[in-house]
């Protein structure tokens, strides 16, 4: 890299009075912000220069400076960035405005240069705690689902129910408290209880975002937990014809992957086209199968862009189809199957290795369109109007009698149009105006022959919001408002097959303060208080009967009479129960400083949720497939408090470390008892030594992660299913909360991996649980039947191509 001086000439005019013009003593200011020409993302770490002074200043992680007590109007600004050529502009800077400053990266013919900016966080969330993984990260294991490439940052875990279907983890929330972001959109899939992950292919993701706070103001409801933004493709102008073709293998489930991305951009216009293929067969633990755990995914994206002097117009697709098959031991025909299985090392139910899915298993299809037009106005304004299809198709096949015809089959649409102002500056505030229409319409197929474990019904939401940052000096103040009012239409059946209807609509008002501090060049300070809310789901209130390994009653699907007995023979009124949206109120800190070699990053948090809801074990009841865990949704206010610490050392110019530490504590402050399903502490330590040129290779990394995860000492009471099935242990829906099983032991994890490229090949291979250790994960429901997947090794392999100019 060759550092070269970019000189900008900023002619500073001020207002005079009369004759004291050639006397003024005023002092002056210079703010701006630094950005990258083509990809429009800020510059972080630019120096900042006033030439013939001693005024000297480098931009932030979001591109910005600002230079106090100069004494003349005009001056030449000196700006020095790595990777970037010379250029010259003439700008004339305004008290009170924050002008932008783009520079052109520098295209060296004799080797390749790569600029890596740090993502410019989106508006309302400047002050809350979140970090961005870049594509290479993401790609180092293209078979992961969402939920597991993330799980490594601190504050962030996964729940699962089994090898397949895995959710994100914020701060102890999952489900739909977690907004899912894709490409812009609310991504719109059957988002309740654990057995449902998100359709998305990681990898054509370019990066992903993960926000760790109330979000609501920014995204909207279900961001009460914080925000998981994927982003595809950035459809960049000027870029040669390119083409990346990837496979890969993995040794437990015998896996194989193969992926490829091609694309061009010109001065106007742009496009890209990626597509993915994965088949995995059974898993296997240290000791046996896992019979019927295997899973096989397609998907194809496209987009294309085209842009004008004040006008970017871009369009894209994505398609994805999984079927996913879920642990065969999990089904029992009898009470003594279900308590052996339980009770039992070993699932009851082993076979031989084989890539077949049978039953139980999810086949899903999930596509996505979405259209944006930019009008860029000014150099700080701009108008953004987003609209988004999408069409989930979700069956779900039960070991049964007919085991062809799904127990469940939905069709949901999903309709997002989206209208959103960043003004120019105005009083020194720098902010972002939006409103909001988001429609679904969710309906059962019918041949199932089942009652639908779930009714149809439409929802609508109309919301608008208002944000806005106002920096003086060395400190940014953010504040944001939010108002929604969705509307909800439910058509289901009763018992005893008659039909029912509810309409019901909720209104809120999210509101967002927060405040980022520089304390110095290397210290920053951010804080953050957010509301938000949420409605609940349409499983949460009239989910009843079997799915999974379990049966479920909604909030409105059971009541309580008089004698105190448990009863599902009516459909309550929303009106008529005591059933509340919930409401969230988070105050989290972040602290982060460099020393030398050395950065810590400290978050610490508190968020109370009034009528949370959560499924607690009821017992265990017969069905007709055989007796099933019974669990049942309640309210109650409930309290969480954690923080999370990283630690990053470089040990050399080629070996760094990072330590991370997470905790959290969380309690039903109603009822004072644990809850359940919380993330138990966890210690990661992840070692790197970086290479840049090892025998005939380029670049190579190493890296080594050894992590631990503690038995969750806040678990609650446990009741095993015989107990619960002879009724020796009074349990009801108001008695203390439950589990089965007992918490299981903590345990240690070691992974290794080695990445390298040569020329245009790049290849890694990594080791999972190396140790091949035995272990049952905490917030895997499959952990009632079977251990986790023991050693793993995974061998991807990569080429690029990329045409001349």
């Amino acid at each position: 890299m060759m550092k070269r001086l970019i000189t900008i000439l900023f002619f500073l005019f001020a207002w005079s009075y009369g004759g004291m013009a050639q006397t003024d003593t005023r002092s002056y200011t210079i703010q701006g912000k630094v950005l990258d020409v083509e990809t429009k993302e800020p510059i972080p770490y630019a120096s900042i220069k006033v030439r013939g002074t001693e005024k000297f200043t480098i931009t932030n992680l979001e591109g910005d400076f600002l230079i106090e007590g100069l004494s003349t109007e005009k001056n030449t600004l000196i700006i020095s960035c790595y990777g970037y050529c010379d250029t010259v502009c003439e700008n004339y800077h305004q008290h009170g405005k924050t002008p932008h400053i783009y520079l052109t990266q520098e295209v060296l013919k004799l080797g390749t240069v790569t600029i890596q900016a740090q993502k410019e966080k989106e508006e309302g969330t400047k002050a809350i705690s979140q970090v961005t993984l870049q594509k290479s990260e993401i790609r180092s294991n293209p078979t992961q689902s969402l939920a597991a490439s993330i799980a490594q940052e601190q504050g962030v875990t996964l729940t699962s129910t089994g090898t397949n279907v895995q959710l994100p983890v914020i701060h102890g929330l999952y489900g739909n408290r977690i907004l899912i972001l894709n490409n812009g959109l609310k991504h719109g899939f059957q988002n309740w209880g654990t057995e449902h992950a998100p359709e998305i292919d990681i990898s054509s993701a370019n990066n992903i975002t993960i926000v760790k706070g109330a979000a609501g103001v920014r995204f909207g409801p279900e961001a009460l937990g914080g925000a998981i933004i994927v982003e595809p493709n950035p459809l960049h102008l000027s870029e040669p014809f390119f083409t990346e073709i990837g496979t890969g293998f993995q040794t437990n489930g015998r896996g194989i992957n193969t992926s490829f991305e091609t694309g061009k951009g010109t001065k106007k216009w742009s496009y890209f086209l990626n597509g993915n293929y994965t088949k995995i067969g059974d898993r296997h633990t240290p000791d046996y199968n896992l019979t019927n755990s295997g899973k096989e995914e397609k998907a194809i994206g496209l987009g294309t862009r085209y842009a004008l002097k004040n006008w970017d117009f871009k369009v894209y697709y994505s398609y994805v189809n999984q079927n996913l098959a879920l642990l065969r031991s999990s089904v029992a025909e009898s009470l003594n199957t279900l308590v052996r299985a339980i009770n039992s090392d070993e699932p009851t139910f082993l076979r031989p290795f084989s890539y077949t899915i049978n039953e139980p298993n999810q086949v899903t299809e999930h596509h996505l369109g979405k259209a944006e037009i930019n009008w860029l106005y000014s150099d700080d304004g701009k108008l953004t109007f987003r609209a988004g299809k999408q069409l989930n198709k979700r069956k779900e096949f039960d070991v049964r009698r007919n085991a062809d015809r799904p127990i469940i089959d939905l069709d949901l649409i999903t309709s997002d149009y989206q209208l959103e102002w960043k003004h120019p500056d105005w009083f020194k505030l720098d902010g972002l105006l939006g409103v909001q229409y988001f429609t679904q319409d969710n309906d059962n197929n019918p041949g199932t022959g089942t009652t639908a474990f779930i009714p149809n019904y439409n929802t609508y939401r109309t919301s608008a919001f208002l944000i806005e940052s106002l920096r003086f000096g060395s400190n940014i103040l953010e504040a944001g408002v939010r108002v929604d009012y969705e509307r909800n239409n439910v058509r289901g059946r009763d018992t005893g097959q008659n039909i029912f209807r509810d309409e019901y609509s909720f209104a809120n008002l999210t509101s967002s303060l927060g405040y980022v501090k520089e304390i110095s060049e290397n210290s920053t300070f951010r804080t953050n208080f957010g509301t938000a809310w949420r409605t609940p789901n349409m499983a949460e209130l009239f989910s009843f009967g079997q799915h999974g390994s379990r049966t479920s009653y909604g909030l409105l699907r059971y009541y309580v009479n008089d004698e105190g007995e448990f009863r599902t023979n009516k459909v309550l009124k929303m009106q008529e129960s005591t059933v509340e949206a919930e409401r969230g109120y988070k105050f989290i800190n972040e602290f982060e400083t460099h020393q030398k070699k050395n950065t810590y990053t400290l978050t610490v948090y508190s968020h109370y949720i009034e009528n949370y809801i959560f499924d607690r074990p009821m017992g265990v009841i017969g069905t007709i497939r055989g007796p099933m865990p019974a669990f049942v949704f309640d309210q109650a206010d409930a309290v969480f408090v954690g923080s999370d610490f990283s630690w990053k050392r470089d040990w050399s110019n080629q070996l760094s470390g990072t330590f991370g530490f997470s905790y959290l504590w969380s309690k039903n402050i109603e009822d004072n008892e644990p809850l359940i399903n919380q993330p138990p502490i966890t210690l990661n330590y992840s070692l790197n030594w970086n290479q840049p040129k090892l025998w005939k290779f380029e670049a190579s990394k190493l890296t080594i992660k050894p992590s631990y995860s503690v038995r969750q000492f806040l678990a609650p009471r446990t009741v095993s299913p015989e107990d619960s099935a002879d009724e020796s242990v009074d349990i009801g829906p108001g008695s203390e909360i439950f589990d089965f099983m007992s918490a299981p032991k903590g345990y240690f994890l070691l992974d290794v991996g080695w990445s390298f490229k040569y020329k245009t090949l790049s290849a890694s291979i990594t080791v999972k649980n190396v140790l091949n250790m035995r272990y049952r994960d905490y917030l895997n429901e499959m952990r009632y039947f079977a251990d986790e997947p023991g050693r793993n090794m995974l061998f991807t392999l990569n080429y690029l191509f990329t045409a001349k100019n």
